[in-house]
């Protein structure tokens, strides 16, 4: 089809053609019409900036459109985000987009969802709000982020890391425009095996929010202050890198448990089971998380091998069977931290070991 402007041979006939008056016309309604909903879109931009609107939405109820908008920033799995909606609208948790940023709040109500549902014989469903509530914990530590070690302050723990595996706890003495003052005990500060001046050295260190962080830096000098405070200066970083998280939140510990080696049996069917050996060996657990452990002992088990581990928890005695995943020597004379990764843990005996770290009953 051809549309034929020109009502005549002239220009004035041209311009008496009314099509082109109606173009021009539709033309002008469709630049007003998007000029307008810039202008209404600007409108509610700056309206949603300002503190009172803030405000309110920061302290409203959340709403199912904010679980989504929450989970598909996130990629949240849908049974995850399923299981937050029920929590938030059961305890009518504050607005998720805003609340996340003070955890707090958040874990506060994940206790109380526990003690609802521990006794209810559901298992899976209790893994999976411990689940859930770490993941939470690391969309949390990650809305901080720390860019070089200036960030650090007074009394923050930090740790050295060591090539065999080894951390010393210290913590941060003084942090000043050109170096950092680490706090060390007298005994490293006297040891012979500490680092060389001018070494670069490791370290770890976790924000205000929870998210672990590792640097290299060059250790400058020793010092000793006038009341005797023992101190390592290293020079600042910026090369931060960001630890990878776990599966499971790890707690750190100074318990008692007992380890023994594994043994594999058969039934009358011939199938092979597992059980303990009956020796068991006193050690000291480390730390402790849904995945694995780390225990000290004076038994250079090697790497690789199968093992049993007995840990003493708020609900009775609990043994697993694992691996060794890694064996490192310590700093600490005749010591041995065997790294273990739980094998085939039950969701049961897993959630048991979840309330210890998470300090439930």
């Amino acid at each position: 089809m051809n549309f034929d402007l020109q009502a005549g041979n002239s220009p004035l006939a041209s311009r008496q053609n009314p099509i082109i008056y109606i173009v021009l016309i539709l033309g002008l309604i469709v630049i007003s019409a998007f000029f307008l909903i810039w202008l209404v879109t600007k409108k509610i931009k700056e309206h949603q900036q300002t503190p009172e609107w803030i405000k309110k939405e920061s302290e409203r109820p959340s709403k199912k459109q904010d679980i989504i908008t929450f989970a598909d920033k996130n990629l949240m799995s849908q049974e995850d985000t399923k299981l937050l909606w029920k929590i938030c609208r059961k305890y009518k948790i504050r607005n998720i987009l805003y609340s996340i940023k003070d955890f707090k709040d958040i874990d506060n109500f994940f206790g109380l969802y526990y003690e609802e549902i521990k006794d209810n014989g559901n298992e899976y469903e209790i893994n999976q709000t411990f689940k859930l509530k770490f993941f939470m914990e690391k969309i949390f530590a990650a809305s901080e982020s720390v860019s070089s070690t200036h960030a650090l302050v007074k009394n923050q723990n930090i740790a050295e890391i060591f090539q065999d595996g080894t951390k010393i706890p210290f913590k941060v003495f003084e942090n000043k425009k050109e170096h950092l003052l680490i706090e060390v005990t007298p005994e490293f500060y006297n040891s012979q095996s500490k680092p060389e001046q001018m070494e670069k050295v490791a370290f770890t260190f976790k924000s205000s929010t929870g998210m672990s962080y590792a640097f290299v830096s060059r250790l400058i000098r020793y010092e000793q202050t006038t009341t005797g405070i023992c101190l390592m200066l290293v020079s600042h970083s910026s090369d931060l890198i960001v630890k990878q998280q776990r599966n499971f939140k790890r707690v750190s510990t100074n318990e008692k448990c007992r380890i023994s080696s594994v043994k594999n049996e058969k039934d009358k069917r011939g199938r092979i089971f597992r059980t303990p050996a009956e020796s068991r060996y006193d050690c000291t657990l480390l730390n402790i998380s849904g995945g694995g452990c780390c225990i000290s002992t004076t038994l250079p088990v090697k790497e690789g091998q199968a093992i049993y581990t007995e840990f003493t928890l708020p609900s009775g005695s609990l043994g697993v069977f694992g691996k060794i995943i890694k064996t490192r020597r310590s700093k600490t004379q005749g010591l041995f931290n065997l790294h273990i990764s739980f094998d085939n843990i039950s969701i049961p005996d897993q959630n048991k070991i979840l309330a210890k770290v998470y300090g439930y009953n």
